[in-house]
């Protein structure tokens, strides 16, 4: 029996979920190199194999091409902090584990910086709830459980503290490096996040035992 082929595209579902693949790595890819605004949709058909116009037909648009690609790296990495409450220090854990993604996913950075940040696009909503969002559900039980802050608002704030800490010195990435003089590789691997850690954690201790006054 043959199988009927309209207009070019491919009717077996097996062959169009392997072209939508193929399409959202190559989309990853480019974004580790450039930045989203710079990189064009036959950039991603270029470096997929793939007819420009297939782009359309799976996703509708550039735009809606990255918002699969962000559900497909929060599917990916978070399902690596599911279980991070059963260990003895989840937080730690958690840091080593974070910091390992923004080092090795530049695309998650750039996205970050010049797409979502005070922006109000589909884009930027889609990364919110695929990131941010999830984080803040599961980090500050991570905080309370470790640390043993009661007050669910505290282990928000520290919740948030902490992400600013971990995200920061790749968002200022310029700034750290032409007036501080720290390159990537010093912000990077396990002494820093042994560091962050003992600090972070040592000053939460410090703060809710001893509450400075003014």
């Amino acid at each position: 029996m043959t199988t009927k082929v309209t207009r070019g595209r491919p009717v077996c579902e097996v062959k169009q979920a392997e072209q939508r693949a193929k399409l959202i790595l190559a989309a990853k890819e480019l974004l580790n190199l450039k930045s989203y605004s710079q990189i064009t949709i036959r950039d991603i058909a270029a470096e997929a194999g793939i007819n420009s116009a297939m782009i359309k037909y799976y996703f509708g648009g550039k735009e809606n091409l990255f918002v699969h690609l962000i559900q497909s790296l929060a599917d990916e990495h978070f399902a690596q902090f599911e279980n991070l409450s059963e260990h003895k220090k989840p937080l730690y854990l958690f840091i080593c584990r974070f910091a390992e993604i923004l080092h090795t996913h530049p695309g998650f950075v750039h996205l970050l910086s010049e797409e979502v940040l005070n922006k109000t696009t589909p884009l930027a909503h889609a990364f919110m709830e695929a990131f941010p969002s999830r984080v803040s559900k599961f980090l500050p039980q991570f905080i309370q459980q470790e640390t043993g802050i009661e007050d669910l608002r505290k282990a928000k704030l520290a919740a948030f503290q902490l992400i600013t800490l971990l995200v920061s010195p790749y968002i200022l990435k310029t700034l750290r490096q032409q007036a501080w003089g720290i390159d990537d590789t010093e912000i990077q691997g396990e002494q820093w996040t042994k560091d962050l850690y003992q600090r972070f954690v040592f000053g939460l201790k410090e703060s809710d035992i001893n509450e400075v006054e003014f």
